[in-house]
């Protein structure tokens, strides 16, 4: 599976990374994995656009970890009024990021990251739908995945008639649409957030 990432315009320094990174039950680094590589050519070009590559081999070791955790009291930790369906689905993420790999091993460090995007690629144990607030009750937010590996898109909504009030949806794309390119933008809050649809026009994160 080969993912298509934008970015903002950046210096292409040979430290220059984009990497998927997967994480433990209890938000505990695990590794890195994808092949994006290092982002630098020669001295005074630009990168905006980047490939990952994630390899089934991989992928399978993936869910194999501690990746692969309970959906529900996991991503939901600390939100009100969760609903899951199935309630024990389990899921594992693969969340992407450009940093500047100063001190060369492989990882982002919190210091190093530059880029990132709230979508993500994800595996279910099964399909769910789940819907929950936030703890500040905020923002609601809901989706739909389909069982196995997916591109979620993150998706929010600033509705006029609700001021202070979010709605995001993370939902399983189509397969056709895993080809088009996600926006990564600065760190933000991903509750609250807003961003460029799946192939939108740079400018969209916010």
């Amino acid at each position: 599976m080969s993912l298509t990432f934008t970015f903002p315009d950046t210096p292409a320094v040979d430290t220059l990374r984009l990497s998927g990174v997967a994480f433990g039950a209890n938000g505990q680094y695990l590794q890195t994995i994808g092949y994006g590589g290092y982002l630098g050519s020669p001295p005074g070009n630009v990168a905006n656009r980047a490939n990952v590559y994630l390899d089934g081999y991989s992928l399978q070791n993936l869910q194999k970890t501690a990746c692969l955790s309970p959906f529900k009291g996991g991503e939901t930790d600390g939100m009100r009024d969760v609903v899951v369906s199935p309630e024990n689905v389990q899921t594992c993420n693969v969340y992407f990021v450009i940093y500047n790999d100063l001190n060369r091993n492989g990882r982002p460090e919190s210091t190093e990251e530059l880029y990132q995007t709230h979508s993500i690629y994800s595996y279910a144990s099964e399909a769910f739908t789940y819907s929950f607030t936030s703890a500040d009750g905020r923002t609601t937010e809901s989706g739909a995945r389909r069982k196995g590996w997916s591109l979620v898109a993150h998706e929010v909504r600033h509705p006029s008639a609700t001021p202070g009030r979010y709605v995001v949806t993370m939902n399983s794309v189509p397969e056709a649409d895993e080809g088009l390119a996600v926006r990564l933008h600065e760190p933000t809050n991903r509750l609250i957030s807003q961003r460029a649809p799946l192939g939108g026009t740079p400018g969209g994160a916010k």
